[in-house]
């Protein structure tokens, strides 16, 4: 009985030990929204948080959004945390885990807290392309830092030409963001016709659990430009001989017997450059690219052309020099007859 009485003493305490444990822990309750104020349950992926103590630097989590856009953080022991919040989005073509931003959490004994948090690390606000004349796609950046602070980071654009599942071209960037929105432009010199696409992912120094840098953005996979060849063919020339092409302003040249440009749907005006000696068939015109185009241009020597000129002038006047020997003395004798007949 002794025994038996010790026992149920001991389960009691433990009960009450239990229970004062749990009743010394709090829930936390914090509401995700995206940049646009929308509830980021109404993002394709997944949202999660990340509960770091400031005292010990221990962490809970991850724990995952449920579908009323919340992370909802259940027997926090008391004390002053960091949630740390990401997204890993679905069906894009790289799929790099977002860092969305940090918000300060109190936990209290025993009582439930709720909080909003709402994006705030630099995002990408828009995207545009433009081409320019020397075969470059110049591709516009806006990013908006919601930050009061200005923040470091790079931008790597993922150039892919036919396709967003082909290989692609990376080029990368260094920025510095100041608060608000800024502008980031980047060229990118393409070396063959097609359609090509740009995904776009930024990324910025942050102290924050997965290290840096991280990516809080990506733009991906957009259309930019579809660029058909349109190619100057020349004869005439020696080889090595230097010659150009004017279009639209932008001089380009070569020694070899093809000028291939890369150009997208428009109406273009082209000149023919002068080649010291030369002349050509094609001094100027003006071309529509709807698809691949070929323009041949025809050299010829300027002393040859002289010599044809002078052979043509020769044989003009020979001609007339023989038609001159055969019509006078027909002239004179139909003259002489039609005199005798009168007489």
């Amino acid at each position: 009985m002794i025994r038996l009485s010790i026992l149920v003493l001991i389960l009691l305490l433990m009960g009450i030990h239990v229970v004062m444990a749990e009743s010394m822990t709090g829930n936390v309750t914090v509401n995700i929204f995206n940049v646009n104020g929308r509830p980021a349950s109404s993002m394709r992926g997944v949202v999660y948080g990340i509960l770091v103590n400031t005292y010990n630097e221990q962490g809970v989590g991850p724990i995952f959004m449920n579908n009323d856009s919340q992370l909802v953080f259940e027997g926090i022991p008391p004390g002053t945390y960091i949630l740390y919040v990401y997204y890993y989005p679905k069906n894009t073509v790289f799929n790099y885990t977002e860092y969305w931003g940090n918000l300060p959490i109190n936990v209290f004994p025993g009582k439930a807290s709720i909080y909003n948090f709402t994006r705030d690390m630099p995002w990408i606000e828009n995207l545009t392309s433009n081409f320019v004349y020397n075969n470059a796609i110049e591709i516009t950046i806006r990013i908006n830092n919601t930050q009061a602070i200005g923040l470091e980071g790079f931008v790597t654009v993922y150039i892919l030409n036919g396709g967003c599942g082909q290989e692609p071209q990376v080029i990368t960037k260094s920025i510095t963001l100041g608060p608000g929105v800024n502008t980031v432009i980047l060229n990118y010199m393409p070396s063959q016709p097609g359609t090509y696409y740009t995904y776009v992912v930024l990324n910025i120094l942050a102290n924050q659990p997965l290290g840096q840098s991280i990516a809080t953005d990506q733009y991906g996979c957009v259309k930019v430009i579809t660029l058909y060849s349109v190619s100057f063919m020349e004869t005439g020339l020696p080889p090595g001989t230097s010659w150009s092409i004017t279009l639209n302003g932008v001089n380009t040249s070569s020694t070899t017997s093809s000028i291939t440009l890369l150009l997208p749907n428009g109406t273009y005006q082209y000149q023919v450059q002068p080649v010291s000696g030369y002349v050509t068939n094609i001094t100027r015109g003006n071309l529509t690219v709807s698809g691949p185009v070929t323009i041949g241009i025809s050299f010829k020597h300027h002393q040859r052309m002289l010599i044809t000129t002078y052979v043509i002038i020769a044989l003009a006047i020979l001609i007339a020099l023989i038609t001159a020997v055969f019509l006078i003395p027909r002239v004179r004798s139909r003259n002489v007859f039609d005199d005798v007949a009168t007489v």
